[in-house]
């Protein structure tokens, strides 16, 4: 998940793939079908009490992950509209959004535009007269950090400037 060019909604989309993962194993623990877990499937018989732990331990970090990033949840549509605004409900969308998004929508050539760009480049391509609101948006979103991917690599050219030697 580090990196250059990750964006927000890129970094939700593994969490969220990861979150439904949990679920799924913890799941299958529940049911005692061992078809994810290779290791333990290869011991003839498995104790109840362990499985029952690890379903346990696998739900408990489920919670955590929706704990710790309940701010993305409250901002799902936000990212949706980043992501895909293409696929979003307009009715379910910012009222300063609504009127942009219909005719982004509707407008066949942009859609394929969409397809073909990368996401800033779709939203640097769009014109600033028709749709002033998505650009904002889009900026917002994208100006986000993702991970500490750009911080750490700050500070390790810092570093490799600031030594003993450029003092002397």
């Amino acid at each position: 998940m580090q990196g250059k060019n990750q964006f927000i909604d890129d970094i939700w989309a593994h969490l969220k793939a990861f979150k439904q993962k949990l679920n799924l194993l913890a799941g299958q623990l529940a049911k005692n079908d061992l078809s994810y877990f290779s290791r333990l499937n290869s011991i003839p018989s498995v104790n109840e009490d362990k499985l029952k732990n690890y379903e346990d331990v696998l739900k408990k970090l489920h919670f955590e992950f929706e704990r710790r990033f309940q701010d993305f949840s409250a901002i799902q549509t936000e990212l949706d509209i980043f992501t895909m605004p293409f696929n979003v409900n307009c009715e379910a969308v910012r009222s300063d959004l609504q009127l942009e998004l219909i005719e982004l929508q509707s407008n066949n050539h942009l859609k394929q535009s969409f397809l073909n760009m990368s996401k800033l480049e779709f939203y640097k391509s769009l014109s600033k007269v028709s749709f002033p609101n998505l650009i904002s948006h889009a900026q917002k979103i994208s100006a986000m950090f993702a991970s500490s991917y750009i911080c750490e690599q700050m500070f390790s050219t810092m570093n490799l400037r600031k030594n003993y030697f450029r003092s002397s």
